[in-house]
Formats: C-alpha cells, structure tokens, sequence
C-alpha cells in the first residue's frame, strides 16, 4: 500500500520547510576581499609614514606648564589693615589700591609739619625783608655821610684858602703900618679879618672830623649819631641762612612724613590678578609682610622639559603646537623664545654625586621658554598642565641663554 510503502518524516519535512524560508547568505567574492586588504594596509602604511615624518620633524613635551613672574604685594610699614576687600581673580591696574593701615597718627602729624613749614616760610620772608631793609638803610646812611664828608671836606679847603689870604692882609697891612704907610684902623681891620679866618678854619677843620667820625659810624650801622646802631646785614645773612635750612630740614620731614602716608596705601604695582590673599581685614601687618600675590596675564610663558637628545634640533623662533590640558579642543600657536644650556638635575635640591660607582644613564632634561604668539587669553593661568609641539623643521637662529633665565 501507497502508505505503508513511503512513510512521511514530520520532523524533516518542517527542517525542508525552514529551510526554503532562509535567505541565502551571499559571500564576498575573493577580490573584494583583497582589495579591502590592500586599503587598509595603504591606510596602515599611510599613518606610519605621517607618524614617522611627525617623529622627525616635531619634538613633543607631555609636561610643560604655564609659568609667569609671581608678583608679591607687601607692606612698606607696619600697622593695622582698615581696608581690604580683594578675593583672588579680581583684576587690578597698576596704581589701583590694594589695602589700606591705620594713618590717623600720621595724618596729624602731617598736619602739625604743614602749619611749622609755613610758619618758617613767614618767617624766612621776614628776615630777608630786615635784610634788604638794613641793606638799604646801610647803603643810603652811608652814602649821606660820605657826601657830607665830601662837603666838610670842601668847606675846610676854602676856609683854608680865606685864611691863607686873611693871613696876608694882615701881614702887608702890619708891615705897611710900621712904616707909617697905613692906619692903624686898617691894621686892626685886617687883623680881625684874620682871626675870624683862623676862627672859621678851625671850625672847618672840627666839621671834617665831625663827618669822618660819622662815616666811620654808618660803616658799622650808627647813622646820624643814633644810639642803637641798625641791623648788621652780615648778622642778618646769617640769620636768613639759619631760617633756610631750617625750613629746608622741616620740608624734609614733611616729604618723609608724605611718604609714610602714601604708603599706608598700599597700591598694586603692576597690572594683573589676584591670586592668592594673604591677610584679612582687621589684622596687624609686620613691614615686608606679603598681603597678596598676583600676575601679570600679558607675561606668561610654556617652560616645557625637552629630552637633552633632542635638544639639538631646536632653535630660537621654531613654531610650537600649545595644547592646555584645561581646554584640549583649542590650539595656541607659539615659538621658542630661550633655550636653557643647563639641564634641571644641576638644579636639584639633593643631587646625586653616585659615591658608589654605579651609574645608570638617564637622559637629563633641558628646560625650553616658549612664548605665546597672540598672547595668553584670560582662560590660561600659570601652573596649568600644556602638551607642546615644536615643528623643527623650521629655520631659527639659535641664541641659547643662561639656564637661570628659564628656571622658576
């Protein structure tokens, strides 16, 4: 029978039936396969080759950093801070205040120096004004005696010439009268002609001693016989003398004590940012004590840790790749501005002088300054992490520099 004669498997007939209901996977024909090979390998080959040429044209540095001149803000004076409200990465300009001491002291005595300057001045003013005053009166008094002197002077000569001639009246008239040649009145006329002149010659004569004493006087301040003679003007240079150098010396003071109360206000000597606060308001403050610290960011520079083998190929003015771990998706070019010729073991705190005689080489490290070419944006800050890469390939005059140049 049909049946019995084939017998239909169930189980097999549903594997036929799954089967058939299958897609049939094609597969890659063999070219395919090569010619994907072969792409890959160009492409390994491909960034082997720019690795390599990388490798020889660039130096890399995994652990620069941003370095800067640390500014310190001290105090000058001690005293108590009655102002100081800055925090850290507040921006200050040169000149701008930073903290402020306790002045009132200082102000008072400020003011007390004020009124004594002006004070001397008032009174260096009135001593040149005696001086010129008895100058004056010392050259006119002077002048008037030594025109009176002149004049005494005259008038004793021309009484000395009436003499002269009285004297000789009388002795014609004399001589005449013993020969009977004249009258006696005439004798007697001429000869009390000639006492008078004797007379007024004498009088003559006491005047030009009178005026020569008077002279003599004026040159030494007594003028037209006054008790109390004036001012000596070489006393009174003395004294406008003394009068200026005291003020001087109190001007001094008063400068100093100007200097005291500009620096209770303590100023910020650059343009910057705050970085660290030291101090608090209300607290007492030493001289020299450190209030804050800032920097400038216009300055800031990469000091980058290159291996002494590759040192070689560097040169002043190369281009340099600056990565700063704190922004990895930005990219700041710069060049290599010094080139340390000492490597940083010889700056080491505790240097090994290797007593035992073993050594083990290890490739010293040169420090590199790299400067910014467009200068440090505000998001860089000094101690920040940067990966550097110096194109050598480029042309540079090579102008090494003292390690201490480039140490921090």
């Amino acid at each position: 029978m049909p049946d019995s004669a084939h017998p239909i498997d169930e189980g097999s007939t549903r594997t036929m039936t799954a089967d058939a209901s299958q897609p049939r996977k094609r597969r890659l024909p063999r070219s395919a396969k090569l010619l994907i090979l072969a792409i890959v390998v160009v492409l390994c080959l491909i960034w082997i080759g720019l690795a390599v040429a990388h490798r020889l044209t660039h130096v890399s540095a995994q652990d620069a950093r941003v370095m800067t001149d640390e500014v310190t803000v001290s105090s000058r004076l001690e005293g108590w801070v009655t102002t100081f409200d800055l925090i850290e990465g507040d921006t200050l300009q040169r000149g701008d205040a930073v903290a402020a001491l306790y002045s009132k002291p200082d102000q008072r005595k400020l003011e007390a120096l004020t009124a004594r300057v002006a004070t001397q001045q008032a009174r260096l003013a009135y001593e040149q004004a005696r001086l010129a005053t008895a100058e004056k009166q010392l050259k006119g008094g002077i002048s008037l005696m030594q025109r009176q002197l002149e004049a005494s002077k005259a008038a004793e000569k021309a009484s000395q010439a009436r003499l002269t001639e009285a004297e000789r009246d009388f002795q014609r008239s004399d001589t005449l009268y013993q020969k009977r040649s004249v009258s006696e009145q005439r004798r007697d006329q001429d000869y009390y002609a000639y006492q008078a002149a004797l007379a007024e010659h004498a009088q003559a004569q006491q005047e030009v001693r009178v005026s020569q004493a008077l002279a003599d006087n004026a040159e030494v301040g007594f003028i037209n016989g006054s008790q109390m003679p004036l001012p000596n003007p070489e006393v009174l240079t003395q004294q406008v003398r003394i009068a200026r150098q005291q003020l001087a010396e109190t001007q001094a003071t008063l400068e100093e004590a100007q200097l005291r109360i500009a620096d209770l206000e303590i100023d910020s000597p650059v343009d910057g940012v705050i970085d660290k606060t030291l101090i608090d308001q209300g607290e007492y403050v030493s001289a020299g004590q450190p209030i804050a610290m800032m920097h400038d960011p216009s300055k800031l520079w990469v000091e980058a840790n290159i291996k002494e083998t590759d040192v070689g190929a560097l040169r002043t003015g190369q281009s340099v790749a600056i990565t700063v771990d704190a922004f990895p998706d930005q990219t700041f070019s710069g060049h290599v501005a010094v080139i340390g010729r000492a490597a940083t073991s010889q700056f080491a705190l505790l240097p090994d002088p290797n007593p035992s005689g073993n050594f083990t080489k290890i490739t010293q490290r040169i420090p590199v300054r790299i400067r910014f070419d467009d200068g440090p944006t505000e998001l860089i800050g000094p101690g920040m992490m940067v990966e550097v890469d110096i194109d050598v390939s480029g042309a540079g005059e090579r102008e090494p520099a003292d390690a201490s140049s480039v140490q921090s």
